[in-house]
């Protein structure tokens, strides 16, 4: 609508301009029941062998909070998020620049996560969940335990789904990282059914996070997006790349932490950790200081330094959930998301 509104005949008598209106917005309207009409959408508990999906955590609140918006705040996330508008898109539709969509929409979810922290009744923070191939019930509980609720996604996450969350944590994975996405070709043995567009679709949804500082946690693979987000690059076999042991497949092993580094702060000098991986942090990203290195030199733990709580953890803490880092950087992870949902 708002396009064919760009179109419309602004010059003309305002009743020839109302006359337009109606009629472009009934023809619209017709199109999208007949759109409907050939592409029925069951009810959850109608549709053959599939169960309802229980409300998710916070929508409520959402609706309520975009409720309290004005309704330009309103038009300008619904065309964004809803409707998928690029910036340039949003900009040519409410004729303005894309910078200045740029910033319309920034004060837009500003005031959006002002309103959800209103209209929220449950104190808790509500954490999206992004797994890809491993068991999302370990994750879960891990972060269950420090005080969050969890919002589990196996698929594609929308950029408007981050906007409804305090927190974000993208898990691990049995297939590696492409290496195009650091700009390599493959070399050598990669694990599973590594994919390039899943790799830049997690990596947007990164970038969406911690562009609304949100506090993020990349575990293993996530961890390695988060050195890839910022510029880095990786080993793609450790085994071959750098000589290393296999002492990092499924082992328990010590780290050491860094000086100065959140890590030290919540873990102490060192601990030990469960890591599962063969590939690894090779150039650090920009922005990047290093946490943790495990005693053969591999990067365990890394920090944005321009972010409140954006860490990156090669070992897997949801295998060991009672153990001392696992259970600290859970519970700090959750306390600073808290503080977005209070």
């Amino acid at each position: 609508f708002v396009r064919a509104w760009r179109r419309a005949p602004r010059d003309a008598p305002e009743a020839a301009l109302r006359a337009w209106l109606h009629r472009t917005a009934t023809n619209l309207g017709v199109d999208e029941l007949r759109r409907r009409g050939r592409h029925p959408v069951a009810a959850g508990d109608e549709a053959a062998g599939t169960v309802a999906a229980p409300p998710e955590p916070g929508a409520d609140a959402a609706v309520e909070a975009l409720a309290q918006l004005g309704a330009h705040d309103r038009l300008v996330l619904l065309l964004r998020f809803e409707a998928g508008l690029s910036l340039r898109e949003l900009g040519a539709a409410l004729a303005i620049t894309e910078v200045a969509a740029r910033k319309r929409v920034a004060r837009a979810r500003r005031r959006f996560a002002a309103a959800m922290d209103a209209a929220r009744e449950d104190p808790q923070p509500l954490v999206l969940l992004l797994v890809r191939e491993e068991a999302h019930e370990p994750y879960e509980a891990w972060l269950r335990r420090a005080g969050a609720h969890v919002r589990t996604v196996t698929g594609d996450v929308a950029e408007r789904d981050v906007l409804f969350a305090d927190a974000l944590v993208v898990s691990g994975s049995f297939s590696d990282v492409h290496p195009r996405v650091y700009g390599e070709q493959p070399r050598g043995r990669l694990h599973g059914e590594p994919d390039f567009r899943r790799d830049w679709r997690d990596l947007a949804a990164m970038r969406a996070a911690l562009r609304a500082g949100l506090p993020f946690i990349g575990v293993c693979r996530g961890h390695q997006l988060l050195n890839v987000l910022s510029g880095g690059s990786l080993f793609q076999d450790l085994a071959e790349e750098a000589a290393l042991s296999s002492g990092h497949l499924a082992d328990a092993h010590e780290v050491g932490t860094s000086r100065a580094s959140a890590m030290r702060e919540l873990v102490g000098r060192r601990s030990s950790v469960t890591s599962q991986h063969h590939q690894a942090i090779r150039r650090l990203g920009r922005g990047l200081r290093v946490g943790a290195v495990s005693t053969d030199g591999v990067v365990e733990s890394i920090e944005r330094t321009d972010q409140g709580f954006a860490v990156g953890l090669q070992w897997k803490p949801q295998l060991d959930p009672d153990a001392p880092a696992s259970r600290r950087v859970a519970e700090a992870f959750v306390a600073r998301a808290g503080r977005r949902a209070a």
